[in-house]
């Protein structure tokens, strides 16, 4: 691949031929209002205040939210698809939640490929919706779900069931009871147009679907038990019941760890399991927590966990979540088209780097770098290592997380001299590791 002519990089004016690189992503760090809210602020580090105070010539603000990395407004915080996204291809691309407005508010996501494949399960067939319920802006929104369950009982659909993860992650932990009852209210008024609309089951993000990175499938089975075979641990006659209940046995309990949980009739029967004929939308934007539950929904062979039964469904995923793998296969908006990232210029220059993450952010560095495209430019001149992350164990209880297993791994590599660069993602405990390096 060294050589093409339309990958030539220019010599640096200040870094000469041989400089070795070392890059360092701090996931979720940023400047904000200095008040004891913020955590950043009240913790204590060292490192990047000595960068900052010795070197303030070299210290820049770059925005991570809004317009900067392609989303709506300038009210929409960023998240680590879009801005891993726009440091890889170092340049913007308009988004999936502007994608998805832009085609909700026109109306053409329902003249799309997608939703008319999705419409072959009508005249009787269920129209399953499944995403996160939160107005966060990360994953998904509360109006854009809003405007899918209108516009598909427009469509035809008069038989919908919605299948919710809560998130206490993007937005505060608690406002779960608020997004349920603003997408009850929406049902209610679908229900007086004559279309049976209801919640069918829920959990919370961390414990049903929305794992990432293949490290823990027993999350998205979680969701395949109740979503698919109408089976969990907890049963329930309505989804404000079910999260009020469970609150009340674990008031510690956080929207991100709700268990699995289905919503049943007055005897006991599950009121929307996924069947044959049946359509299932997954309406989140945002791919890497779709891409796991995406393989089961949509491979006929796949083998990750027993899925007991497979339905005949027409699926869809609300953008195209990796575009290597095209999956999902039908999709209701088109995705941005990201090509000519850094990593495929570096490789096309013949620059070796060496890549490194934990197993739940090694895609932000490999895949979504890369222009969400799975795989390496180069076996030769790359190298992708990934650790582990600990399964079972949530990061309010291990908040370092792997940082200091990365952090030796990169200097190992950085020592060797083998590698042009080195790219490590991680959080602010790596800064203080790195400087022993």
């Amino acid at each position: 691949m060294e050589g093409d002519d339309k990958f030539k990089l220019a010599p640096h004016p200040k870094l000469p031929k041989g400089k070795k690189l070392m890059l360092i992503i701090l996931d979720g760090w940023g400047e904000q209002i200095p008040d004891e809210f913020n955590a950043i602020h009240r913790a204590q580090t060292p490192i990047m205040d000595y960068l900052k105070t010795t070197a303030p010539e070299k210290w820049r603000l770059l925005k991570a939210h809004g317009a900067a990395v392609g989303l709506p407004t300038e009210e929409d915080m960023g998240n680590s698809e879009v801005g891993h996204n726009a440091l890889g291809a170092g340049r913007i691309f308009k988004q999936g939640a502007s994608l998805v407005d832009t085609s909700l508010e026109s109306g053409a996501i329902y003249e799309g490929d997608g939703f008319k494949y999705v419409k072959q399960a009508l005249p009787n067939g269920t129209l399953h919706l499944i995403g996160l319920l939160s107005d966060g802006g990360v994953h998904s929104r509360m109006d854009q779900l809003q405007m899918l369950l209108k516009g598909s009982a427009k469509q035809g659909f008069k038989r919908i069931r919605v299948h919710v993860l809560t998130d206490g992650r993007d937005v505060a932990d608690g406002s779960s009871l608020k997004f349920v009852q603003m997408l009850e209210d929406t049902l209610g008024e679908l229900r007086q147009d004559g279309c049976d609309a209801q919640i069918a089951s829920g959990g919370g993000r961390m414990r049903v679907i929305m794992d990432r990175y293949e490290n823990d499938w027993n999350v998205v089975k979680n969701g395949w038990d109740a979503q698919v075979l109408g089976e969990a641990p907890h049963r329930f006659t309505s989804c404000l019941e079910a999260l009020k209940k469970l609150k009340e046995d674990d008031p510690g309990l956080n929207d991100q760890y709700y268990p699995p949980f289905v919503i049943v009739d007055e005897s006991g029967k599950p009121v929307g399991p996924i069947l044959d004929g049946d359509a299932v939308v997954t309406f989140n934007f945002r791919a890497d927590r779709m891409v796991m539950l995406a393989k089961a929904l949509d491979h006929e062979d796949f083998d990750k966990f027993d899925r007991v039964r497979y339905p005949k469904i027409y699926y869809a995923g609300m953008l195209l979540y990796d575009a290597e793998l095209n999956l999902p296969t039908h999709y209701l908006v088109s995705p941005p088209q990201i090509s000519e990232t850094s990593g495929e210029y570096l490789v096309h220059n013949g620059i070796k780097s060496w890549v490194c993450s934990e197993t739940v952010k090694f895609g932000h560095v490999t895949f979504v770098w890369n222009g969400n495209r799975s795989g390496q430019f180069s076996d030769t001149l790359e190298k992708y290592v990934q650790i582990p992350s600990d399964q079972g164990i949530s990061f309010d209880k291990n908040p370092e997380m792997k940082a200091i297993a990365i952090a030796e791994k990169a200097a190992e590599a950085f020592r060797s001299g083998e590698w042009d660069q080195v790219i490590l993602v991680q959080c602010c405990f790596l800064i203080t590791k790195m400087n022993h390096v």
